[in-house]
């Protein structure tokens, strides 16, 4: 394990889709599928134009385990992955509360050997999210088992990162990590209230992340924007109306690009470098890529199968790009 963090290196993404990806010298493998390997994106691709992820790092790397995590560390950069079977039982959910709390704890632990000491960016893939009532809902008492850990290790995620959670077709938590030397610069959204303010309706413990974030990934800056659905103020909008909630969702992802200083009224959505779409019902793939197309012209998408964190909403979309 390293001592102290490298050089920063350069840091680039590309999408790829069909016949697997070679692993080249350098590289993070993602593939969008159910299966368990821990680097995967647990869900069933539901076409677009890209169902892999290539992260390429402009260093050597190594590759280790320690305290439940994999990781990939070069240049300055860090990428971690991990899977928990909780066991998905509905009668004891402080099972998926334990587990926020024991996985966030030994992220924040492998930051410190690493010697990256900052969370630059989380997924989160979590089997039946919304099963359970009121406050003992799996996602509910997910956050408040990370919000537990955070209060157990307040120097270890200072600043909140971007992040998504979204269901998974593998039981259990499934969660990666981007790890660096540098610090997110949060961006909100004055569209909605921040997720970290949701009032009590919400549950025992708000979630913990930002709207997006500008970020230095190795020496590479990018805006990295979480997870964004059909919520204005706090409030889901649009229920049962897809074509409408994925139009909102587009608006506040424009929302979140304006704030961070990243909007181009010549180009507008187009800026981004992909936009990934997780839609709860699969007939709405159809739908959801043809208002994307509509709205972000000649970016690159992918439909991914996944549930939300509210029964009600139906798409969210995430989107990335690098900074000049």
């Amino acid at each position: 394990m390293p001592d102290a963090p490298a050089q920063a290196a350069t840091v680039s993404w590309r999408a790829h889709s069909g016949a697997q990806a070679s692993e080249a010298t350098g590289s993070i493998h993602v593939r969008h599928a159910a299966d368990a390997d821990v680097f995967s994106c647990p869900l069933i691709s539901l076409g677009g134009d890209f169902d892999q992820e290539i992260w390429q790092i402009a260093a050597p790397l190594e590759r280790g385990h320690a305290d439940g995590w994999d990781y990939v560390v070069g240049g300055g950069f860090a990428f971690a992955a991990l899977h928990i079977d909780d066991g998905e039982d509905i009668e004891s959910p402080h099972q998926i509360q334990q587990a926020a709390i024991d996985t966030y704890g030994a992220l924040f632990r492998l930051q410190r050997s690493l010697g990256l000491g900052q969370v630059q960016r989380i997924w989160h893939w979590l089997s039946n999210v919304t099963a359970g009532e009121d406050d003992d809902e799996r996602y509910r008492r997910f956050c408040l088992g990370r919000g537990q850990a955070l209060d157990a290790a307040p120097h270890g995620m200072p600043v909140l990162p971007p992040a998504t959670l979204v269901s998974s077709h593998r039981r259990g938590l499934r969660m990666h990590a981007l790890l660096g030397d540098t610090s997110v610069v949060p961006v909100e959204n004055p569209r909605q209230v921040s997720a970290y303010a949701y009032p009590r309706d919400y549950g025992r413990r708000a979630p913990a992340f930002a709207r997006g974030g500008r970020v230095q990934l190795g020496n590479t800056p990018y805006l990295l924007i979480s997870g964004t659905a059909s919520i204005v103020g706090h409030e889901s909008r649009h229920i049962g109306d897809v074509a409408a909630q994925a139009h909102e969702a587009l608006d506040n992802v424009s929302a979140v690009m304006q704030s961070a200083a990243c909007w181009s009224d010549s180009r507008g959505l187009s800026a981004l470098q992909c936009l990934k779409a997780y839609i709860r019902d699969p007939e709405n793939a159809a739908a959801v890529a043809d208002i994307a197309a509509e709205r972000a012209p000649g970016v690159p998408l992918a439909l991914l199968h996944a549930p939300l964190c509210r029964p009600e909403l139906l798409v969210e979309f995430e989107a990335q790009m690098p900074l000049a």
